[in-house]
């Protein structure tokens, strides 16, 4: 009677090993699915905010720096002397088109006009036209009077009408005896240009064209 006893308790104990077993087994089995899933869940979010980087970094190198591009405007002005080395210089535009910055430059001689549009990162030259027939009223631009774009742009964003705005484009022409740059921004579909002595920074006069 004891021999059997003793048996059966013998094997409620393997019994109860055994099922002890199995139920860590089975939690190990459940809780690690959970953690692959949050794994894959951190390769799918750090796939994403590498795209979102990508694509602002992307963004800013398209629409470019109006205040500090690649190609200096002295840098423009060389390549335009290089293409043509008698020629006098009118006006300087730097603008922006299909998101492309670049520098359009108008000189003249004494008996052609020339008009040059330089890629403002690549320095590429994009056109290059040639006038036979030449103004007598053209003006030139004298180089060693005038301040920089970039402190013409800091004048003109004093302005209250366009605070906070960043520019759209520039020129800097001679005109009537004068050099002038002409400040371009856009608000609310209205067009606003701040005309600034390029000799002294003082501002001349705001113009807004609704």
């Amino acid at each position: 009677m004891f021999k059997k006893l003793t048996i059966t308790a013998f094997a409620l104990l393997l019994l109860t090993a055994c099922g002890t077993d199995t139920t860590e087994e089975n939690v190990s089995t459940t809780t690690q699915p959970s953690t692959v899933s949050e794994v894959n869940m951190t390769n799918i979010n750090n796939k994403t905010s590498a795209v979102g980087v990508s694509s602002n970094t992307q963004n800013l190198a398209t629409n470019g720096d109006l205040t500090n591009p690649t190609v200096s405007m002295t840098e423009a002005v060389n390549i335009f002397k290089e293409a043509y080395p008698d020629a006098k210089i009118e006006s300087i535009d730097l603008d922006t088109e299909f998101g492309r910055l670049h520098y359009d430059i108008e000189g003249f001689d004494s008996s052609k006009e020339y008009e040059i549009e330089i890629d403002a990162t690549t320095k590429e030259i994009k056109e290059n036209k040639v006038e036979t027939d030449r103004r007598d009223t053209n003006e030139s631009l004298d180089f060693s009077a005038i301040i920089d774009p970039a402190e013409a742009i800091e004048h003109a964003s004093k302005k209250t009408e366009v605070e906070g705005l960043s520019p759209t484009g520039w020129s800097l022409e001679a005109e009537h005896g004068k050099q002038t740059y002409t400040i371009e921004y856009e608000k609310n579909g209205s067009d606003i240009e701040i005309k600034i002595n390029a000799t002294t920074g003082k501002i001349l006069k705001v113009e807004i064209d609704d």
